[in-house]
C-alpha cells in the first residue's frame, strides 16, 4: 500500500458527531424536556401563567411576582432508560436538578402589594443516554469512502495532516493512486455506540413585583454553565480484495465545557378584575455561549508504517493504534436563538388548577463565530468576534423553528393533596432532508473527526405527580416519561454522486445508506421537599 509520509500531527479528536458542529451546537441549544420542582414537572411545566413556583422563573420570570410567602425548595430524582445493550451499561443515574428560594416582601403600597426577590439553581437539559446504532446493510458503502472524497476535494499537503481524512489515510483506511484517493474495501456492516453524561444547569437571579393583585412584571438574568462528556466507538468491517477483513475502530472522548448569559423579561395579567383567568407573556434573549471543546481519540486499524524497515506492516490477528498525538482543542462562541412564550390558565375555587403554555425559538438562528483579539495601529487591543459563515450557512440549512406546546392540571383532592397531570409536544428542529455534509469551507471542520449524525424526531412528554402539604412544609413526587427517537447515519452519502468515487465505483453511482432506527426513551422520578413562610 502506497503511503505518504507526513509529519504533521494529527490533531483530530472524535468519531460520531464529535466537534463544534450543527449537531452539537444543537444539543447545547436544546430545551426539550422538564426539569426542577417536582410540582412544575408534575404539571408539564405549563406553569406561565398560573405562576408561584419557584421553577417557573425559568419560564415566565412574573411567576414568581404571585408569591404572598417566601418559599425554599431542593429537589432531587434519578434518571433510567428502558433500553439497554449489556448489564454494565449504566443506564440509571441520580440527578440533582434544582435548588433555590424565594424572598416575598409586602410593601406598604395601594398599588405595589408585593417586590420580591428570588435566587434558583436548575438543570434546562440533561445531556445522560447511551444508545447503539450498528448497521448491516451498508449497501457497499463505506465510512473510508467518506474520507477518500474529501481528500480528494480538500486535499492540501501542508495541511492534510490536520483534517480528519489527513488522520483516516495515516491510519491505512483508504489508499492513494495515479487517479487520486480512494478506497478499494466494501464494508460489509458497522457497529457504533454512544455514551453522553452531563448537564446544562442554569443560575437565574429574578426580580418580580405585584401590582394591585392584576399585574404580574419580572425580570430574570441567567447565567447557564455547560457539563458535556461524550465517549464513542464505530467500527466498521470490510471485506479486502484478497478476502481478508480490513476491520478497524474509532474510539473518542470529548468534552465540552463553558458559560452563558441569557435574560428574561415577563407579565402575567388577570384581564377581570374579579375571575382567576390570567394570561402570561415571556420574551428571552439568546443565549450568548463562550464553549472550549477538549478530545482525544484512537484509530485502530490492521496497517501500521514501520519507520525502522520502512515497510507497510499488516496484522492479520491484531490491531495497531494510531493515537492523536495532541488534544484536540477549539474555543467558540454560541448565539441561541431568541424565544417567546404565550401562557393562560386559571383556577376553579381552591380544588382544581389548569395551564396551557406555547414557546416558539428558530433553531435556524443558531449562530457559531470565534473570538480574536486585534491590535490597532496605536498599540490598543480589542476583541472582536468572527462569523462561522459556512456552519452557519449549514445550520439554517439543517434546522428550523420548533414548537413547543405544554399542558398542565391540578386536582386538589383535599386540603393537603393533590395530584397532578401534565403533557408536552415539542416538534423537531431538523428539517426533513437535513444532513451532515463536511463539503463546506468552515474552521471547525478540521477538528472533526467522525462523520455520523442523527436527526431526532418529535418529543412526547407524558407527567404526573402528587404532592402533600403539611402546615410550612410540603412534599412533591413526579413521574417523567420521554419519548424520543432518531435516525442515524454513519455519514453523508451524497459523494456517490459526483466525482472520482463515481469513478471508481460506477456500479454504486448514486448509493444511499439507510439510516437506523435509534430509540431515545428515557423515565425520571423527581423529588422536591420545601417550606412555605
Amino acid at each position: 500500500m502506497k503511503r505518504l509520509l507526513l509529519t504533521f500531527p494529527l490533531m483530530l479528536a472524535s468519531a460520531g458527531i464529535m466537534a463544534q458542529t450543527v449537531y452539537t451546537n444543537a444539543e447545547l441549544s436544546s430545551t426539550s424536556d422538564i426539569i426542577g420542582t417536582a410540582r412544575y414537572v408534575g404539571m408539564g411545566g405549563a406553569l406561565g401563567a398560573l405562576g408561584a413556583d419557584i421553577s417557573a422563573i425559568s419560564s415566565n420570570p412574573a411567576a414568581i411576582g404571585m408569591y404572598r410567602r417566601s418559599d425554599v425548595a431542593f429537589t432531587a430524582g434519578g434518571m433510567w432508560q428502558k433500553d439497554r445493550r449489556y448489564q454494565e451499561d449504566k443506564t440509571g443515574r441520580g440527578t440533582f436538578d434544582q435548588m433555590g428560594f424565594v424572598a416575598a416582601f409586602r410593601i406598604d403600597n395601594p398599588k405595589v402589594n408585593f417586590v420580591n426577590f428570588a435566587f434558583n439553581y436548575q438543570k434546562t437539559f440533561n445531556f445522560g443516554s447511551a444508545y447503539y446504532a450498528d448497521n448491516g446493510n451498508l449497501g457497499g458503502l463505506s465510512q473510508a469512502d467518506q474520507f477518500a472524497s474529501l481528500a480528494n476535494s480538500y486535499y492540501d499537503e501542508k495541511n492534510f495532516g490536520y483534517a480528519l481524512y489527513g488522520a483516516a489515510y495515516n491510519a491505512y483506511l483508504y489508499e492513494q493512486d495515479e487517479k487520486g484517493f480512494y478506497n478499494p474495501y466494501s464494508a460489509q456492516l458497522n457497529r457504533f455506540s454512544n455514551y453522553t453524561s452531563g448537564s446544562i444547569q442554569a443560575y437565574d437571579i429574578n426580580f418580580s413585583t405585584n401590582i394591585s393583585d392584576r399585574y404580574y412584571v419580572g425580570l430574570t438574568i441567567g447565567a447557564n454553565n455547560v457539563d458535556y462528556d461524550r465517549f464513542t466507538s464505530y467500527t466498521e468491517e470490510r471485506n479486502g480484495s484478497d478476502g481478508s477483513i480490513q476491520d478497524y475502530t474509532i474510539d473518542a472522548v470529548q468534552r465540552i465545557s463553558g458559560f452563558g448569559i441569557n435574560v428574561k423579561a415577563g407579565t402575567i395579567i388577570r384581564p377581570i378584575e374579579d375571575n382567576p383567568f390570567r394570561v402570561g407573556l415571556t420574551v428571552e434573549t439568546p443565549t450568548w455561549y463562550s464553549l472550549k471543546s477538549d478530545a482525544v481519540w484512537d484509530i485502530w486499524s490492521k496497517y501500521y508504517y514501520d519507520s525502522e524497515t520502512k515497510q507497510d506492516v499488516y496484522l492479520p490477528d491484531d490491531y495497531y493504534k494510531h493515537p492523536s498525538e495532541d488534544d484536540n482543542y477549539l474555543e467558540y462562541n454560541l448565539r441561541t436563538p431568541w424565544r417567546a412564550r404565550v401562557s393562560m390558565g386559571s383556577t376553579v375555587d381552591r380544588y382544581f388548577a389548569w395551564g396551557v403554555e406555547y414557546e416558539y425559538a428558530n433553531y435556524g438562528k443558531n449562530h457559531m463565530s470565534y473570538s480574536d483579539y486585534e491590535y490597532d495601529s496605536w498599540g490598543g487591543g480589542y476583541h472582536r468576534r468572527t462569523s462561522d459563515k459556512a456552519m452557519n450557512d449549514l445550520n439554517k440549512k439543517t434546522l428550523r423553528g420548533q414548537h413547543t406546546v405544554k399542558m398542565g392540571f391540578e386536582f386538589n383532592a383535599t386540603d393537603n393533596l393533590a395530584l397532578r397531570l401534565g403533557y408536552n409536544y415539542v416538534s423537531s428542529m431538523f428539517k426533513d432532508d437535513a444532513r451532515f455534509t463536511q463539503h463546506i469551507d468552515s474552521y471547525a471542520m478540521d477538528y472533526v473527526s467522525g462523520t455520523g449524525y442523527m436527526n431526532l424526531s418529535d418529543v412526547n412528554l407524558i407527567t404526573c405527580g402528587l404532592g402533600y402539604r403539611f402546615k410550612k412544609v410540603y412534599f412533591d413526587l413526579a413521574y417523567r416519561f420521554r419519548q424520543q427517537s432518531g435516525k442515524y447515519y454513519a455519514f453523508d452519502d451524497s459523494f456517490t454522486g459526483e466525482g472520482q468515487f463515481v469513478l471508481d465505483n460506477p456500479n454504486l453511482a448514486y448509493a444511499t445508506i439507510n439510516p437506523v432506527d435509534v430509540n431515545l426513551n428515557r423515565h425520571t422520578i423527581t423529588c422536591t421537599l420545601g417550606v412555605k413562610f
